[in-house]
């Protein structure tokens, strides 16, 4: 079993994300000058994020996703426990694939370094404002946590069936 539950992870990153949402709406700039967005990004190459400065529609606009998200979330992580891992064992893994999909994109398909005195002229992308260390360092922490509450719950459920299968065959005895 695990220390932490699977919910209690679900129900933190829901808190999370109303903190995030906070944050974005009222100063962005300390979210985008946190350590762990400098070291993450620093360390893949990535550029840091320079539309930060202050509160924009853009901020505001992501603020209002990730408080519906963290508020959702949380009423979803807070149902009976068979309902909530019915609910989250079909929306983990869609999370977890968009995420990791989000944050390898962010990776792999950054702008290369210029080479040769700019020989070769880059063709900017939709894509393009995807490819900072802000985004890559929320993909990341995302998976990560997302991860850990899958893995979580997969042994809540198997800890569960076992325990019903057992007074199932007490019950028959």
């Amino acid at each position: 079993m695990a220390l932490i539950s699977s919910l209690v992870i679900i129900r933190a990153l829901s808190v999370a994300h109303i903190t995030l949402a906070f944050f974005f709406l009222t100063a962005p700039q300390l979210i985008a000058e946190q350590n762990i967005v400098f070291i993450l990004g620093a360390s893949m190459h990535l550029p840091q994020p320079s539309s930060f400065d202050k509160p924009t529609d853009a901020t505001a606009f992501i603020a209002v996703i990730l408080a519906f998200l963290g508020l959702s979330d949380f009423t979803a992580a807070s149902m009976r426990d068979e309902l909530a891992f019915s609910y989250w064992s079909s929306q983990l893994p869609v999370r977890l694939f968009f995420l990791f999909i989000l944050t390898g994109y962010t990776y792999l398909f950054k702008r290369a370094p210029e080479t040769f005195g700019g020989a070769v002229k880059y063709q900017g992308g939709a894509g393009d404002n995807l490819k900072n260390s802000l985004v890559f360092a929320w993909g990341f922490m995302e998976v990560a946590t997302w991860f850990w509450a899958y893995t979580g719950m997969r042994d809540e459920i198997r800890q569960a069936s076992i325990r019903r299968a057992e007074l199932e065959n007490a019950k028959d005895n």
